[in-house]
This record gives C-alpha cells, structure tokens and sequence, in this order.
C-alpha cells in the first residue's frame, strides 16, 4: 500500500475522532513499518490527527491548509517508517514525530509565500513561529491529546456516577452544591467521587504518555 492509498483510507477520518482502544500490544511503530497494515495506520491516524492538525493551525494555518499538513505528515511518516528503529538514546517518538510536523508547516508556508501576494502571509511566516513558539505549541498540543485520551479511558472504565461527577466538578466547573442537589449526593461524597476519577485521569495520563512515546499504544 503506497503512501498515498493510507491517505485515502485514513482522511475520511477528519470529520470525527475514533474510538481508540487504549490497550498495548505489539509496538505499534514496528507494524506501522508495514504499509499494507491499514488497521495499524488507521488507528495511528485516529491517535495523531488532531495533534498535527492543532498545532498546524496554532501557526496560522485556516482549516483547508493545517489538513494538507496533516496529509504531507501522515505521507512523510509513511515514507520514513519503514526505516524508523525507536532509540530512546536518540530522542522519543514525540520529538522524531515533531521533527516531521516542523518541516512540513515550513514546506507549506514557503509554497504559500511563492503564490500571489496574499495579506496574511510574509516573509516572516516562512519560519511559521520561530523554533521556540512552535515546540511550545506542539509541548501544549501534546498534553491536551494525552490528557483526552486519559480521559476517554477513565469514561469508559471508571463508575458511572462518579465520572459524571468529574465532569460536572472539573470539565464543567460547577460548584459542589450544585453537583451535590443535581446528583442527589451529598458534599463529601461529591469531594472523594471527584479525587477518585482525578487520580485514575492522572495515572492513566502517565501510562499513556510513557506509552506514546514510545509508539507503544495502539
């Protein structure tokens, strides 16, 4: 399967974010080595588009444009991976998939400051935010994935109630009387129902990420 046929099947998932099963298994990085594994591309499209997509339009990018980023990405990730070997010596995953993102929100500026003048784009977009501003871009655009994700797993394996309580306290930050009358639980069972789900968000953030920088979660 070429590079271009992954995009094909993959980019349909732009309009909606999949369920991803946050189970390892097999390094995913090692079966993304096969281009004819599209389940392991599809689920690696799914766990990264919105990062690539974010952090593109956090440069200035509108819509149409941060989607061809992800495109050019996800097409330059496929033409390195078979080649990619994890070294943690050498850098993680996250950096090694930075490196990509970077190049290709550069390549894209640099076309569009080769079109017709237009009146958002200068000279000083060819380096889209100076080194620094991107990788603090993609820094914060990175927590917000893992932190999603973690959330998405406790949804699916935490106690109802005591999610919904999460997500009234801290999601949503209603005052714990509110919670309290509109649960029908009292204040101290709101406290310990909203430190227990907070705790499990925070373990399951660590796994994750210490997963993901290592391509391990598939």
């Amino acid at each position: 399967m070429s590079s271009a046929n992954i995009m094909s099947n993959t980019m349909h998932a732009m309009g909606a974010t999949s369920d991803v099963s946050l189970r390892t298994r097999q390094s995913l990085l090692s079966r993304l080595r096969d281009l004819e594994d599209g389940e392991s591309w599809q689920t690696f499209f799914d766990l990264y588009w919105r990062l690539l997509y974010n952090v593109a339009r956090r440069t200035g990018l509108d819509d149409a444009d941060a989607q061809d980023v992800v495109q050019d990405a996800v097409m330059a990730i496929a033409r390195e991976m078979p080649q990619f070997r994890y070294d943690p010596a050498r850098g993680s995953f996250k950096h090694w998939l930075f490196r990509i993102v970077r190049r290709r929100v550069a390549d894209h500026f640099r076309r569009l400051y080769r079109q017709p003048a237009q009146a958002d784009v200068t000279p000083e977009s060819l380096e889209p935010s100076a080194a620094a501003s991107l990788s603090e871009a993609w820094d914060q655009e990175w927590e917000r994935s893992i932190l999603a994700a973690a959330i998405a797993y406790v949804r699916a394996h935490a106690n109802p109630k005591h999610f919904q309580v999460f997500d009234y306290c801290v999601l949503k930050e209603w005052p714990v009387a509110k919670v309290s009358a509109t649960l029908g639980m009292n204040a101290a069972q709101v406290y310990l129902a909203r430190h227990r789900v907070s705790q499990a968000v925070k373990r399951a953030a660590r796994r994750i990420e210490a997963e993901r920088l290592q391509g391990r979660l598939a």
